[in-house]
C-alpha cells in the first residue's frame, strides 16, 4: 500500500530539486524527508531520486512515477472535503462554459454559501476530469454513459448553419435540410457529439455531409467562416453577438429543428444533499423558469 504523506513529501522533493528544501517546505526534518522517500522506493522497488553533489534529480522511473503521485495526491485532497460541503468543482465543455453557463455561475454564486470553482475545455477532457475526482459536476454536450455516473438532460440548444454575409444563403429565414446533403461543413473541436447528431438527425444520408477542416473550436470556426474559408454548423447561442453586428448569419433547418442536447453529470455517489447535486438541481430549476 502506497503511503500518500510520502508521496507528498517526494513530490516536495521533485519541486524543489534538494532534500533540505523539501524539508524547510514541509516542516519536516530533513533526515525524515530521507526516510519518507528510502521507505516509499522500498514499497514500490524503484529508486525514484538520484542524489548527487549538484542536488536530487528524477530517475527515470520517478519522472515515470510523477505523474501518478500528482494524482494520488490531487485525489486525496479531493476526498478529503468530499464531507466539508464548502466548495463544489464545476467542469464545462467548451461552447457550454463560454457561451451559456456564464449566467447561471453568477447566479448560483450569489445565491450558494459553496465556494464555486470552474474550468472549461473540450468534451473528451472533462469527461476525464469527471472520472479522475478532479471535478464534482461537468455540463457537457456529449456523454459516453460510462457507469458510476448520473445523467441529467439540461436543455436543447438549437443548431444553425453559419454564413458569411455574401453566401448566396444569407438572406434566407431558413434552409431545407437537403441542402446540407453533400456540403463540406468547417468543423470545431473533436469529442463534442455534432456528429452523432447529425447522424441521428440526417440517417444514412449523414455520410454525404463531410469536415473540410477540423479548426479545434466554435471561436476559430466562427473566425473562418467570416473569412469565407466555408460554411458551418453551431449552436445558436455561440453566435449571437455575430449575428447582431451582421458578421455572420445564421439559418436554422426548416422542418423539425436540430437540437443538441446539453446534459449534467454527476458522480452517483448516494450523498442526498452533495454540492454537486445541489448545483444540479439550481441548473435544473432555473432552467425551467426561461
Amino acid at each position: 500500500m502506497i503511503n500518500l504523506e510520502r508521496v507528498a513529501t517526494f513530490l516536495e522533493v521533485a519541486a524543489c530539486g534538494s532534500f533540505r528544501g523539501a524539508a524547510k517546505n514541509t516542516g519536516l526534518s530533513q533526515p525524515a524527508v530521507t526516510q519518507h522517500v528510502k521507505w516509499l522506493e522500498q514499497s514500490l522497488n524503484v529508486n525514484l531520486i538520484a542524489r548527487n553533489n549538484a542536488g536530487s534529480t528524477l530517475t527515470p522511473e520517478g519522472r515515470a512515477f510523477l505523474p501518478y503521485a500528482e494524482n494520488l495526491v490531487k485525489i486525496s485532497n479531493r476526498a478529503s472535503s468530499l464531507f466539508k460541503k464548502n466548495s463544489v468543482v464545476i467542469g464545462a465543455s467548451s461552447n457550454t462554459g463560454i457561451y451559456l453557463l456564464q449566467p447561471y455561475l453568477k447566479a448560483y454564486k450569489d445565491a450558494s454559501p459553496h465556494n464555486l470553482k470552474v474550468t472549461i475545455g473540450i468534451n473528451t477532457v472533462i469527461a476525464d476530469k469527471l472520472q479522475n475526482f478532479e471535478i464534482d459536476v461537468a455540463i457537457m454536450e456529449w456523454w459516453d454513459n460510462r457507469p458510476g455516473f448520473i445523467a441529467t438532460d439540461w436543455r436543447h440548444e438549437e443548431m444553425v448553419v453559419i454564413v458569411p454575409p455574401h453566401h448566396p444563403w444569407a438572406n434566407m429565414s431558413s434552409i431545407p435540410r437537403d441542402w446540407l446533403k453533400g456540403q463540406d461543413l468547417l468543423g470545431g473541436e473533436t469529442g463534442s457529439g455534432t456528429g452523432h447528431l447529425l447522424q441521428h438527425y440526417f440517417g444514412n444520408d449523414a455520410s454525404t455531409i463531410s469536415v473540410s477542416m477540423q479548426l479545434g473550436s466554435t471561436e476559430a470556426v466562427k473566425h473562418a467562416v467570416q473569412a469565407g474559408l466555408g460554411i458551418s454548423l453551431v449552436m445558436a447561442a455561440a453566435v449571437i453577438n455575430e449575428v447582431r453586428s451582421g458578421l455572420l448569419y445564421a439559418i436554422p433547418i426548416a422542418g423539425d429543428p436540430l437540437q443538441k442536447t446539453l446534459h449534467i453529470i454527476r458522480r452517483d455517489s448516494g450523498i442526498l444533499d452533495s454540492p454537486a447535486l445541489q448545483f444540479t438541481d439550481f441548473l435544473l430549476k432555473q432552467s425551467s423558469l426561461k
